[in-house]
């Protein structure tokens, strides 16, 4: 995500206010800040801009002694950040104290290349100003004394940033394509966003909801920019709760920001009802859809012709919506994922002339009319992309089947495979006692 700007990374133990920090400095609720400790997992890239100057802050899971698990995971991904960043800030928190952890971190950044920032948080008043006083034994320097939930002192922090961060041309923006990998919890998403951005960006565990943000990266193929986001895992909204109705509401806005949507489904367990409720979200927002049989190699070789026949048609939820099989695990299959998602996103955003979508809706309403009262199809425009939009004068809403006739017309006609065709009827209006009126063309 960064390009060339420069990047903070924001790294400290547990529950010392490192993501509501990050809110602080983005000057909005981007990454999920909860009282429990442990929230953050994956690493968060967001972007920033202080004082004419852009850079990019990077929020990490909490750092711990001897962790296990998938706490191992999340602290290599933090100390990984801390590695690559052009300044870290420690987090400390002044309330509870100069901790073990806190002394060990000292010592680790002791002998890191980077410039550090000691920020002790939750000196919310000067009456808890002595508190942070300790924190001068880390030997990093004066620590910086904020409250992030206040706000109380992120002025002079964001000062001291640009301050350190180095100086360089910021990369022009480009047109970059935007796939958002969606699903249930545990059906291989993470490790199939790895696979795609060729590197071990997101922590991969075998525990269902490992992912609670929506995280990002962006890659070049053949000069191309494309941007990946890896989401929390959908659960039924009635079952989702706390932490992880956070994760749900930014998989939410991930699907709306994205273009086209990659659902990956469990091959080896089947389609449930959650499945097919986020491919209707990605529908209901207008996305194109390429869909994954992930866990492919689980299933019994004696039953894959027909659970891939059967897979196939329920997932395909705008017709010819590519449908590929896949294991994250071993790879396989995960070369094909890249065509199918350009091929989508290229229909997502096709122009087609009005002289051939009038040569299209000709041929189609000659063979099948539409209904009598819906009136005749004077002749359609294309009027938008991302999905593709058609306005079609003379006529009212025809009604389900007729539209879907319609739909699948022009999806044939003009190869709009894996998106949604969106119909737009604007009927002829009628004058004052003198009979219809030719409505005028847009531009006119």
């Amino acid at each position: 995500m960064s390009g060339a700007l420069p990047t903070v990374a924001v790294i400290g133990r547990q529950n010392v206010g490192k993501s509501t920090l990050v809110n602080r400095l983005v000057g909005r609720r981007e990454a999920i800040a909860h009282e429990s400790a442990g929230v953050t997992r994956d690493r968060l890239e967001l972007p920033v801009e202080w004082r004419g100057r852009r850079f990019v802050v990077i929020d990490t899971g909490g750092l711990m002694s001897r962790p296990r698990g998938v706490e191992a995971a999340v602290v290599k991904h933090a100390l990984l950040a801390s590695e690559e960043a052009d300044l870290i800030l420690l987090v400390v928190d002044a309330a509870a104290g100069l901790t073990a952890e806190d002394e060990e971190l000292g010592r680790l950044l002791r002998r890191s290349s980077r410039p550090v920032v000691v920020v002790a948080n939750k000196v919310d008043t000067e009456a808890h100003e002595p508190l942070a006083a300790e924190f001068h034994g880390l030997g990093l320097g004066e620590p910086l004394l904020i409250s992030a939930l206040h706000g109380r002192g992120t002025g002079e922090l964001l000062d001291q940033v640009v301050e350190l961060i180095p100086e360089r041309p910021e990369e022009p923006l480009e047109d970059e394509a935007r796939f958002a990998i969606v699903g249930r919890p545990n059906v291989g998403k993470s490790s199939l966003f790895n696979r795609l951005v060729r590197e071990e960006r997101v922590v991969v565990h075998a525990e269902p909801g490992t992912t609670r943000d929506a995280v990002d990266s962006v890659v070049e193929v053949e000069g191309r920019r494309f941007r990946f986001v890896d989401t929390a895992g959908f659960r039924r909204p009635g079952k989702t709760e706390g932490v992880e109705y956070y994760g749900l509401v930014r998989s939410l806005k991930a699907i709306d920001a994205a273009h086209v949507a990659l659902l990956v489904v469990d091959a080896s367990e089947g389609l449930t009802g959650e499945d097919k409720r986020v491919a209707a979200r990605v529908t209901e927002a207008g996305r194109g859809l390429v869909a994954v049989l992930n866990k492919w190699d689980l299933v019994p070789s004696g039953e894959r012709a027909a659970r891939y026949e059967d897979l196939g048609r329920k997932l395909e939820v705008f017709p010819g919506t590519p449908v590929v099989k896949t294991s994250a695990l071993s790879g396989s299959g995960v070369g094909r994922l890249m065509p199918a998602l350009l091929a989508v996103h290229e229909a997502w955003t096709r122009r087609v002339p009005t002289a051939e979508v009038n040569r299209v809706l000709q041929d189609a309403t000659g063979a099948h009319p539409p209904p009598s009262r819906a009136g005749l199809i004077r002749y359609g425009t294309q009027v938008g992309v991302g999905p593709p939009t058609f306005v079609l004068f003379g006529s009212g809403d025809p009604g389900p089947t007729y539209r879907r006739y319609l739909e699948g017309v022009l999806r044939s006609a003009f190869g709009l495979r894996g998106t949604p065709v969106r119909l737009i009827f604007r009927a002829r209006r009628r004058g004052r006692g003198r009979g219809a009126q030719t409505p005028r063309r847009p531009g006119r």
